[in-house]
């Protein structure tokens, strides 16, 4: 059986990145107790996924096709969760507006730009 290994460096950088957007999400939508009132939350998966497609996108500086090939996912995909509107998902998490296009690429890009804004070294 063959080990597959990822380069250490840029990759756990990556992944580290991708971590902490994915709990500042969770942050920005009320915390796991918050969650939990869900009950069927279905979507955890695609912010963990859109979490991963900001990391690589603006640190990695990576290409919709390299971050689809490395998630494997499509590029479609990835231009989905890049093109989400942060404002639209603000405004309907705040109970206003209609259900917008990809909530979680826009809540992974709010919790990136927090992430920044605070200037944490990740």
């Amino acid at each position: 059986m063959e080990v597959i290994t990822r380069p250490v460096g840029e990759g756990a950088n990556i992944d580290r990145l991708a971590e902490r957007i994915f709990h500042e999400s969770i942050r920005i939508l009320g915390g796991l107790k918050k969650l939990v009132e869900y009950r069927n939350l279905t979507w955890l998966p695609s912010l963990a996924e859109a979490a991963y497609v900001i990391a690589l996108k603006n640190d990695a500086v990576k290409t919709n096709r390299e971050i689809a090939e490395y998630l494997g996912i499509t590029e479609q995909t990835v231009r989905n969760i890049l093109s989400a509107d942060e404002r639209k998902v603000e405004e309907y998490l705040r109970g206003g507006g209609e259900r917008p296009e990809h909530i979680a690429g826009a809540i992974a890009k709010l919790a990136y730009r927090a992430i920044k804004t605070e200037g944490d070294d990740v």
